[in-house]
Formats: structure tokens, sequence, C-alpha cells
């Protein structure tokens, strides 16, 4: 992901002021001692912990080496640590959805109430205290970035007051302003691709979509978010996956179509698009390049951090468009929703999580280092700090405006962005994230086929087709019954 963008003066004036470890009876308790940290490679996440280790180092007498690998081969290289004995990390830094092998597998050790306590447990949104941040009725992680994806656009360009307006709605019969399904959000992708649009006081064209779209990175998650208002049934909780048999609902109607949007986007951005991780993408959107974009949280504080962005203040933020119409796998059909939209927000991801290896040898330092990671005061800072890749997930980050306006944004910005990721996560349709063990696997088979529909080595049914036999083969390996009680209990359906 893009290098980090550091509010110094606020962090050095926000880390002067934090506690950063619990009463001790002694000034450096963990002398000598090494906590190996695991995650992935790049400034965001494992940025994070290399900007803010020092004063923990120092504090503590302890050291932190941190073991980063590439995304794609970060679950391998933490299970096979587990599976085989090396025990080769203290504290893991880790996606929610791996919860299943890692939480379910026993390699990590239960949070305490003391713990919980000392980070301000109840200042956390339940979505990733109670449900994240747990495997069942035990607490195995520290929540330390809040996920959901959300819509970045040119609110200068989708504006019924701008140039392209009165053309659009002539070709389209509707007004050019903020997209609500993704039929919208194509039609204006299309019709804005190669305009040439003022940015910065230059004028020059821009493309009509920035997505990532990389294989073996993190873009399918882009994918998923437009497959959720297609193929998300109010009410029923259960989309990749029949609660009645685990039979997949990937290759149903409403994914299909989410998979040909996806394809077809590709003509509205950069003929490098096919190669563009989140990385790219937020190095891109900032710099004026594209009217639209999906992504985590993170592109709201580099959109408005001079050093790397141009649209400071041109720059809308939103829940993500839903499907004018949506497929009801139980019912079989085609359903327009009475509003006109199938609003369903993906909580995707679910956000990186912070646990300690059971058989640890440092396991208190590595528990205190965790717990000083996931502290109110530290996830503060990093959440508006641009390229760390931590997002907010605590009531008083998002209740407080001040910070958001401290670290650059104007109030009309700091509140949509707010208002953007309130909303994500407080809809009733909104879709987690696949939190089951095999989720890994599951994901990386989905992965390679949609590449290969983007690529246009194969159509998109196809592509679905095969994600789905091989998620049967999946489910069965590991256990059909086993994965269906999983898959309820992790969406809470009957």
């Amino acid at each position: 992901m893009k290098k980090a963008i550091t509010l110094l003066v606020l962090i050095s004036l926000v880390l002067t002021a934090v506690s950063i470890a619990p009463t001790r009876a002694q000034s450096k308790p963990f002398d000598g001692q090494t906590v190996v940290v695991v995650t992935q490679t790049g400034t965001a996440i494992g940025g994070a912990v290399e900007m803010m280790k020092p004063k923990w180092e120092e504090a503590t007498g302890a050291k932190v080496q941190l073991q980063p690998f590439a995304f794609g081969d970060l679950f391998e290289k933490i299970i096979t640590s587990f599976s085989t004995g090396a025990n080769s990390y203290d504290m893991l830094l880790y996606p929610a959805d791996w919860a299943g092998d890692i939480m379910g597998g026993g390699y990590v050790e239960p949070i305490s109430k003391a713990f919980q306590d000392k980070i301000k447990w109840d200042d956390i949104l339940p979505l990733y205290s109670n449900r994240i941040a747990a495997w069942g009725d035990t607490v195995y992680a520290f929540p330390f970035d809040g996920d959901s994806h959300m819509m970045y656009y040119r609110k200068d360009i989708v504006n019924p007051k701008s140039p392209s307006a009165a053309d659009f709605q002539k070709k389209y019969g509707y007004p050019l302003d903020e997209p609500k399904t993704w039929k919208e959000y194509l039609d204006m992708a299309e019709f804005l691709n190669g305009k040439e649009v003022d940015t910065a006081g230059k004028k020059a064209p821009i493309f009509g979509v920035l997505e990532a779209q990389r294989r073996n990175a993190q873009s399918y998650w882009v994918f998923l978010s437009h497959a959720t208002g297609y193929a998300k049934v109010p009410g029923n909780p259960c989309f990749f996956f029949s609660c009645k048999d685990m039979k997949p609902q990937v290759n149903n109607p409403g994914w299909v179509r989410a998979l040909e949007d996806y394809v077809k986007l590709s003509q509205y951005g950069p003929k490098e698009m096919i190669n563009y991780d989140v990385t790219d993408t937020r190095a891109h959107f900032p710099a004026g390049e594209g009217v639209f974009n999906i992504d985590w949280g993170d592109v709201g504080p580099i959109s408005v951090d001079p050093k790397a962005s141009v649209v400071k203040g041109l720059v809308g933020f939103s829940v993500l468009p839903g499907g004018d119409q949506y497929w009801d796998y139980d019912k079989g059909q085609w359903v327009k929703p009475a509003n006109g939209v199938n609003r369903a927000p993906f909580i995707a991801f679910g956000g990186w999580i912070i646990s300690v290896n059971a058989k640890s040898k440092v396991k208190d330092a590595a528990l205190d280092l965790a717990a000083y990671m996931a502290s109110p005061e530290v996830v503060k800072v990093l959440a508006v700090t641009g390229g760390t890749g931590v997002n907010p997930l605590r009531k008083s980050q998002l209740e407080d405006i001040g910070i958001w306006v401290t670290a650059g944004f104007d109030e009309e910005s700091a509140k949509d962005y707010l208002k953007a990721i309130t909303e994500t996560i407080a809809d009733p349709n909104a879709v987690l994230d696949i939190r089951i063990t095999g989720s890994a696997e599951y994901l990386q088979t989905l992965d390679v086929e949609i590449s290969r529909a983007v690529a246009g080595e194969i159509k998109p049914q196809e592509a679905l087709d095969n994600v789905a036999k091989k998620w049967d083969e999946i489910t069965d390996r590991l256990g059909r019954d086993k994965q269906l009680a999983q898959y309820k209990a992790a969406v809470g359906a009957k």
C-alpha cells in the first residue's frame, strides 16, 4: 500500500500523552525480550507497528522484530508456523476473516477482561468487539482496524451543476449526481471517462473509474462490493452460501451481473488497471486521475493530505451503491426494491486484528505490545494518518469531528466521511465477509477465477461456475455440517 503520510505534529502530541504500558512493579519489565510480529509487507499495517514501536520499546526494555510477508503469502506463513509447531511469531496482525483457522484452530491466547478494560473495550463498536474479535463466546483478538468499503467520487464533477451535467441528463434521462445504484455508477463512469476536467488548476482527461483488479492482492473484495447490491436478499443474512445446505451462491444471476459490471468497468479506467491493487488506486485517485473509487476508509485521510493529494475538498464520500434489482435465490427470481435500490454495504475484510500466540515464550510482553497498539490513543492517531492502513472502529473516533478537521478535512468533508462509515456499519442489510474455517482458501479460488474473467480468458458465468464447484469441494473436504454451523453462527442465522 502507498507510502505513509505521517502527521508528525499530531503524532508527537498524542504519543507524549499516551500511557503506553500497564502499571508495573519495575520500570522495564520486559528488558532483553524480543517480540516477533508477523503481518503484511508495506507501510500500511506493518508500517503502523514500525511507527509506534519506539515508545513501547523505550518503556518496556523489549524489542519488536517485524516479520512482514506479501499479502498473498501471509496466511500460508502463519498457518504453516502453527501447524508445524515452529511457532515463529509471538504477535499476529492479520485479517479478521481468518478467525476460523487461527482462533478456531486454538492457536491464540484469549484476551482477558483486564486487557479489555485496559483498552476501553466499551468504546469499540460492537461489530468489532463482540463479533469480529471473538470466536464463539471467547475473545481472542484486540480490534485494531475497522474495515468496510465505501464509494469515493469527485463531487465537483458528479454534480448537477457541473459542465457535463446537461449532456448527461440528455443521454441517460436522470441527473448527474451521487450514484445510488450500480447501474448509475456504471453509466457515469462510461460517460465521464476521457472527459477533460479541471483539477487543481490543470485541465486534463480523467478516467471514469479507478478500481483494484489485480490478482493475488486484495482486489476481489472490490468485486464483492459490487456483488452485494445485486445478490444480498434483504432479511436473509446468508449471502455467500445458503444456510439450508451450504450451497454456494457465488454463481447465481446476481453475482454474475456484478462480475459483468466489474469486467465492463475495465474499459473506463487506465489500461493498467487490471494490475492495480488498492496501493495503486490510493495513489492515482488522490492525484486526480479518476472520477470513482471503491476502497476502505484509507482514501479519506490520503485525499486531504497536500503531500499526496490534489483533490482536497473535492472528494465525496458515500455508502456503496446498491442494485436496482437483486436476485432472490430462494424464490429463483429478480426482485425490484420498493424504493428503487437494494443497498447492501459490504463489511469487507472486517479489519486487521491482533492476537498473541498461545505458545509464545514472551507471551506477557506480546500481550502488552498488542494492548498498546490497540489502545484508543494509538489507533486515534493511526486512523487519521494517511497510509497506515488503519480505519476508525471506536465510538470516540466517529463522534469527535475535531480530530478529523485537525488532520486536514474541512468540516463538511469530515461529516460526510464519518457519516458514510457510520451508515455502512449500521445498515441492517450490510454483508459480513466470509469468516469460517477455510475462508482464505474460498476467497483465493474466487480471486483466481474473477481475474481470468477480467483478463477476458473466460466469461463471468463460467468463472463463477468454476468457483462454485471449488467451494463445494472445499466445504466437503472440511465437513459440510461443520462449515454450515460455523457460517450460520458467523452471520447470525437461526
